[in-house]
């Protein structure tokens, strides 16, 4: 039992090493090893930045606070400097990215790089901007282009200013990159969309395919479907977030798009709702879950029917609900697992893991100080405090997955259950074949003797007329000659009688016949009066015995081959135990008996043997002593109340 259990926990243990092996992999062809360098100044960050201001007579007014641009006048330039280290360029930033909603113009060692103001600018010291800026008012203009090399020592400068037409004001992004970073951000930004997108298609098909194999063995388990339909629309939601990385593509930038976000949340709780086992709580999470798909979906709704574009925020104004739901379905969760729900306690199982993952995972990441740990505090941050969104979305994933793994282990245990009533059909027909072929062999037997006692009575009334007739001739001598010869024709002896119970009457009869016709030894005892015994399993423990018994002696010598059968009731018990000539070394294979010497399984019907005693509340032994085999059963005998 204990290497069986190892067995099995080394066997999940490799299969969990292998998924986690699969998703390093192709986790690495989602994850750049190298990012943007980001060095956009703040409000409240300078960021590494030296501030300034020019007066009239060309003096720099360092300014200490970047806040304090706020009070700049509209149109009046404030500078951003730095100078290009001999670090940034070893690590092959060459390319710089600049976006700004606001009027700006780039210095590269003083001289004029860029400017989104053509024809306002004069130089540096005295820049000129106008308080109006006629640029893009809906985004920010994005300049991208390749710097000198070398770019080590030279001096950054960007002078900007607010506009009078800006709603609110921020600092310009800016961005150091290159051509290497460029083309694996945009090879793994595509990956990070498509293999998850290629990954919940496979995991469609392979729902689909396990429903149709279980429907076609005969078990229906239709909430299967609410997950291939999530799996399905995951799939088509990392679709339409690969199309905003391609403008080419536009096929899911349609108006139902608008329903992925809520209906990757509502089906896998629509799955856990049909787990439910209570019916007391699967009304009372059924009431949140409804009220949460109104609320969810109207806003979708609404948009669609306004003719709104597919953008996530009709999601975002909805989204409170959504943790209604999850709280419900949290606390629904505890009492169905209470409740010895497996369902659950598997979904509260996974549920706790990742939480621990996460918390460890986040542990590590404060002890580091790499772009690796920044990166996982900056993306646990995001999705915890700043974007409802991808919370939510990561909820949906979860929901899903777990779910998955529910079904899986609900497909697996039906699968088994079939398979165990199966074996249990099966052997149950085994067990009536043989408790009918008993009664036929008992039957078969009543019927010769009736035939020889009918054939007999024919026989005696011919033989009476006879002797009535050598009696009226007064042939005495001739008479008693002719009643000899009938008395030694059906000197036969009487038919053996093995016990009073029919059962063990007839499964013994038929084998000691056997036994003559092969020169067998057949031993019996039996002394069971006149109990009740269950027919049934006694046919079947027999039937085994003595098959077993008769095979194993056919391979030994005449002189060796012999059987002995001995069955007694001893406190309401029935104590039988079969017992025949074995050489060899007994062997063991699944907890059961079997020979090298012949190269046979002596143990053959042994396993069905020790079930249909344990089945009556029995026990079935087995042993070697002095040369011999000896299999014992004991098996209950039928008490007066349940007959």
């Amino acid at each position: 039992m204990k290497k069986t259990l190892v067995l099995k926990c080394l066997i999940i243990g490799i299969f969990i090493s292998a998924c986690a092996a699969v998703f390093a992999l192709f986790g690495t062809y989602t994850r750049p090893q190298k990012d943007v360098r980001s060095l956009t100044p703040f409000l409240n960050d300078a960021n590494g930045w030296e501030i300034y201001t020019i007066d009239k007579s060309g003096q720099h007014e360092p300014v200490q606070e970047p806040e304090a641009l706020l009070q700049l006048a509209p149109g009046v330039p404030f500078y951003l400097s730095r100078t290009l280290t001999a670090e940034l360029e070893a690590d092959g930033y060459t390319f710089l990215l600049l976006q700004s909603y606001s009027p700006c113009a780039v210095f590269l060692d003083g001289e004029l790089f860029y400017t989104n103001c053509p024809g306002t600018v004069s130089s540096m010291e005295h820049i000129s901007f106008p308080a109006s800026f006629l640029g893009l008012s809906a985004r920010a203009e994005a300049f991208r282009c390749s710097l000198p090399e070398p770019i080590a020592g030279k001096k950054l400068t960007i002078a900007s200013a607010f506009s009078e037409e800006q709603e609110y004001y921020s600092m310009p992004m800016v961005q150091l990159s290159s051509h290497a970073i460029e083309s694996e951000l945009s090879m793994k930004g595509a990956n990070a969309e498509m293999i998850p997108a290629a990954g919940y298609a496979i995991l469609t098909l392979f729902l689909f395919g396990i429903w149709l194999f279980v429907l076609f063995q005969g078990i229906r388990m239709p909430h299967i479907l609410l997950l291939i339909l999530t799996a399905f629309l995951q799939a088509l939601a990392h679709l339409r977030q690969y199309e905003f990385l391609s403008p080419a593509s536009t096929a899911m930038d349609t108006p139902l798009a608008l329903f992925i976000p809520s209906l990757s949340m509502l089906l896998p709780a629509a799955f856990l709702l049909l787990e439910m086992d209570s019916r007391q709580n699967r009304i009372r999470f059924g009431i949140v879950l409804g009220i949460s798909a109104v609320i969810a979906l109207i806003s979708p709704a609404a948009g669609l029917f306004a003719g709104g574009l597919p953008f996530d925020s009709s999601f975002l104004e909805a989204n409170e609900i959504f943790y209604v739901m999850l709280t419900a379905l949290l606390i629904f969760s505890i009492l169905e697992a209470r409740q010895k729900n497996m369902a659950f306690r598997i979904f509260l199982s996974g549920l706790s893991i990742t939480i621990f993952s996460t918390a460890l995972i986040y542990a590590g990441s404060l002890l580091g100080s790499g772009y690796y740990s920044s990166n996982i505090r900056m993306t646990l941050k995001l999705i915890l405090y700043h974007s409802p969104y991808t919370f939510f979305n990561w909820c949906a994933v979860l929901l899903f997955l777990l779910s998955a793994i529910i079904s899986l282990y609900q497909v697996i245990t039906r699968m088994i259950q079939t398979r165990t009533n199966l074996a249990l059909q099966t052997e149950l027909s085994n067990q009536l074949d043989s408790r009918l072929q008993s009664q036929k062999d008992f039957y078969e037997a009543r019927l010769v003797h009736e035939e020889e006692t009918r054939a007999l009575r024919h026989d005696m009334m011919g033989h009476l007329k006879t002797l009535s007739s050598l009696l009226d001739s007064q042939n005495t001598t001739e008479a008693r000659n002719y009643l000899c010869g009938i008395l030694r024709q059906h000197d036969t002896p009487a038919a053996e009688v093995f016990s009073s119970n029919p059962y063990i009457n007839a499964v013994l009869g038929s084998y000691a016949c056997r036994c003559r016709e092969n020169h067998i030894e057949l031993a019996y005892h039996i002394d069971v009066k006149d109990c009740e015994l269950p027919a049934t399993e006694l046919c079947l423990i027999l039937n085994n015995a003595l098959q077993n018994a008769f095979e194993a002696v056919m391979t030994l010598p005449e002189p060796e081959q012999k059987i002995k059968v001995t069955a007694a009731v001893h406190h309401h018990m029935l104590l039988l135990r079969v017992s025949n000539p074995f050489h060899g070394t007994l062997r063991t294979k699944n907890d059961l008996p079997s020979t090298t010497k012949t190269e046979t399984d002596h143990g053959y019907g042994l396993s069905n043997i020790r079930r249909a005693a344990e089945r009556r509340g029995g026990s079935m032994e087995y042993h070697t002593h002095g040369g011999s085999f000896i299999l014992d059963v004991a098996l209950p005998v039928i008490r007066q109340e349940e007959v």
